[in-house]
């Protein structure tokens, strides 16, 4: 009786994650595009954050 149970949830299991596997390699192919486009915005972030950074700096040291 276990067996049967098991094979059941084991079906039922592979059925609801058979419906999303098409959407998978169309998430991964979006997702490339994404995470370049997030990796060049945090560079470009983080370079203008150093500049502004070290013009406060520059600011500070030509007061003195």
């Amino acid at each position: 009786m276990t067996k049967v149970l098991w094979r059941g949830r084991l079906a039922q299991t592979a059925a609801r994650y058979g419906e999303h596997a098409p959407m998978a390699t169309v998430c991964c192919n979006a997702c490339r595009t994404c995470t370049t486009t997030n990796i060049l915005t945090l560079t470009a972030g983080a370079g203008l954050g150093a500049l502004y950074a070290s013009g406060r700096v520059a600011r500070r040291l030509v007061r003195r």
